[in-house]
C-alpha cells in the first residue's frame, strides 16, 4: 500500500486552491459557539445537502455533536473580520460573540449573524468520521438571500474577494464521425 503524502507537502499544495469561508454557528449543550469553514460545499439538491469538516480537537465539535439545527453564514467582503473572529481557537462561546452583531432563533437559540451575504439554516443530515476530522452533512431547511454583497474566499493563508470574471477562450466545435460509417 502507498504511504501517504508528509501533512506540510499536502498543505502547501492545498494553500493553492481557493475556498469559500463560512462562519457556522450553533447552540450546544452548554454555550452557542462558531466556527470558520474552509471546506464548505453543496453535496445534493433532492434533498438540498451542504457538507463541511470540523476537527474533532475544535470546541466546536461538542456543540456539533450535540445541535438539533445549526446556520451556515456566507460573509460579505466587508466581513473578514468575522472569519478571522471565529477562527481563533481560544475563545470561549461569550467571547467569540462579544461585539458581534448577531440574534438568535427564536425555538432553538442558533446565532445568526447580521448582515451576510446568505444564511443556510440546516438540521443534521449525517456525519462521517474522516482522518482527525468529521464530515458533517447537513439538510437545508431555511435559507436567507438578502443583497449579494459579494464574498469571501481563503486561498496563500490570505482572505480575498472574488474578484472580477475571467475571460475564456471558446474551442472550436467538435468533429464527430459519423455514426453511420460503421
Amino acid at each position: 500500500m502507498s504511504e501517504p503524502v508528509p501533512g506540510s507537502a499536502f498543505r502547501s499544495t492545498m494553500r493553492r486552491v481557493p475556498s469559500p469561508v463560512v462562519v457556522v454557528t450553533a447552540q450546544g449543550e452548554a454555550e452557542a459557539r462558531g466556527i470558520t469553514i474552509g471546506s464548505f460545499t453543496s453535496v445534493a439538491l433532492e434533498p438540498p445537502l451542504v457538507s463541511f469538516n470540523v476537527g474533532r480537537e475544535s470546541r466546536m465539535y461538542e456543540v456539533m455533536e450535540a445541535c438539533r439545527r445549526y446556520a451556515v453564514h456566507v460573509l460579505s467582503e466587508r466581513q473578514v473580520h468575522l472569519a478571522k473572529r471565529f477562527a481563533v481557537p481560544g475563545l470561549t462561546g461569550a467571547e467569540q460573540f462579544e461585539a458581534v452583531s448577531y440574534h438568535t432563533r427564536e425555538g432553538d437559540d442558533t446565532p445568526l449573524l447580521n448582515d451576510v451575504t446568505a444564511r443556510l439554516l440546516c438540521v443534521p443530515h449525517e456525519s462521517i468520521d474522516a482522518g482527525d476530522h468529521t464530515l458533517y452533512i447537513g439538510k437545508v431547511v431555511e435559507i436567507d438571500r438578502p443583497p449579494d454583497e459579494g464574498a469571501v474566499l481563503y486561498y496563500q493563508s490570505t482572505y480575498r474577494g472574488v474578484g472580477s470574471e475571467l475571460p475564456s477562450t471558446e474551442f472550436s466545435p467538435v468533429k464527430r464521425a459519423s455514426s453511420d460509417s460503421s
